[in-house]
């Protein structure tokens, strides 16, 4: 095999030595894991999928086989590419896994990853509560996933927090990376700018005392994110400098935040037609980024290239020129009955990526709504000001998309649309305080009729 970033496996796979393909996964998945390197590690993933599937090893070969089916399957169950299954069935197919290993612990997860997802986490809560520590934490782990993805926001916060008290003694260097990394995450999407900041740090401080000669691209994003949150700026623009700098061996990030975290810096320090030129920028490359194949994989970039999209008009319905971005006000408006209709007879994981998808409804809903209460209070239009207090509203509600500060936020927002119309707002805000998942979708979507009616 190649490590080469644009080779897939270059050892023909069907061949009789899967031992081969089985170690030399195993050292490649681990390496680009531990670089969080997907752009290499899922066409491996992929390509050795359907030998891993087949593959019967010999006793003294089950751990290394254990190891490249672990971190292909980890992979591709957190979202980048197809071929789960294949990997699964390697996993569940092998003897029980130690749990007092990485690997053994992360297997354990994983093969009980249909159980994890059924309605009552019963499996999800007794792994989480194990008493061996690398278990528990990768159980954790997992459950902060779930809850995310099952929009429980705060659930996976405290299911993160639990991952890192599990694995807080561990002198595990990719642990103590990649925990708070995840935790940070979390918190930079619940507006938690400081905590988020206090992870990033720690991770750092562990790549420093390992001699690492810099941090993995997505801690140096991070970082420029966690600033922005805080309103450090210059501390922003130092590691926004810093992430577009690749180490060696490094492929392109294609989720770059480049162009929006300079468009944010921008508009922070009152440099306006700059920064929204950034933004329209960034809008334009990820709409033509997510119509076309990626590295080849199969990967759904339109919740990414939306998100992008909403904060361009947000920014813009901010600063009074929304007139400059008519057509992206138009394509959120049009996508988002689809992305709010209920999918009632849909399998459960289809069921859970449509909750997921509920905060990214919830930017395009501030993006319009943002829109609405530019042009309402300066037309004189109340129905137009009632719609984007109820859109922002709703907004608040679906817990929105709020990564890219300060545009996204939420105290902004709230600010916006209590100073267009206080009593609207509050009046919308209890109307929609007691809704769950459905009735939001529902309110939502006739207040998008209501909207058009104007």
């Amino acid at each position: 095999m190649s490590a080469h970033p644009d080779d897939r496996v270059s050892v023909d796979i069907t061949q009789e030595d899967g031992a081969t393909v089985v170690a030399t996964t195993a050292v490649l998945a681990t390496l680009w894991t531990t670089e969080a390197n997907y752009a290499r590690l899922v066409p491996l993933a992929q390509d050795a999928g359907p030998l891993l599937s087949h593959f019967r090893p010999q006793p003294d070969f089950v751990e290394v086989t254990r190891t490249a089916a672990a971190t292909c399957a980890t992979s591709l169950f957190l979202g980048f590419g197809p071929g789960t299954a294949r990997t699964l069935v390697a996993l569940r197919r092998l003897p029980p896994a130690s749990p007092n290993t990485l690997i053994g612990a992360v297997s354990t997860v994983l093969c009980a990853l249909p159980e994890l997802l059924r309605p009552d986490h019963s499996v999800l809560n007794t792994l989480c509560d194990r008493d061996e520590p690398l278990l528990a934490g990768a159980a954790n782990c997992a459950a902060s996933l779930v809850w995310e993805n099952a929009y429980h926001p705060d659930r996976a916060l405290s299911a993160a927090q639990r991952m890192l008290d599990a694995f807080k003694e561990l002198r595990i260097p990719w642990i103590q990376v990649m925990a708070p990394a995840r935790m940070a995450r979390l918190c930079l999407h619940a507006e938690q700018g400081h905590e988020a900041l206090h992870h990033l740090q720690s991770a750092l401080r562990v790549l420093e005392e390992l001699g690492v000669q810099g941090a993995p691209v997505g801690i140096r994003w991070g970082m420029a994110l966690a600033n922005l949150h805080t309103g450090d700026l210059d501390e922003a623009e130092h590691w926004a400098a810093q992430a577009t700098l690749p180490q060696p061996h490094e492929t392109p990030d294609i989720f770059s935040p480049s162009l929006e975290i300079r468009a944010e810096i921008a508009l922070a320090r009152g440099d306006t037609e700059y920064g929204l030129r950034l933004w329209r920028q960034a809008a334009e490359a990820a709409r033509s980024t997510a119509a076309s194949p990626v590295f080849d994989l199969e990967l759904n970039l339109e919740p990414w290239a939306l998100e992008i999209q909403a904060a361009a008009v947000t920014a813009h319905a901010r600063y009074g020129h929304p007139d400059l971005v008519e057509d992206l006000t138009t394509t959120l408006q049009n996508r988002l009955p689809t992305l709010l209709a209920p999918r009632a007879t849909a399998p459960p994981r289809r069921q859970d990526r449509d909750l997921a998808n509920l905060p990214l409804c919830g930017a395009l809903l501030l993006a319009l709504g943002m829109t609405d209460l530019h042009h309402g209070p300066r037309t004189g239009n109340a129905h137009r000001t009632r719609s984007g207090t109820r859109l922002v509203a709703l907004a608040e509600r679906f817990r929105h998309l709020r990564v890219f500060q300060p545009t996204m936020s939420t105290t902004l927002s709230r600010q916006a649309a209590e100073q267009a119309d206080r009593a609207a707002y509050a009046e919308a805000l209890s109307a929609y305080a007691t809704l769950d998942d459905v009735a939001l979708r529902a309110a939502a979507q006739t207040a998008l009729r209501e909207r058009n009616r104007r």
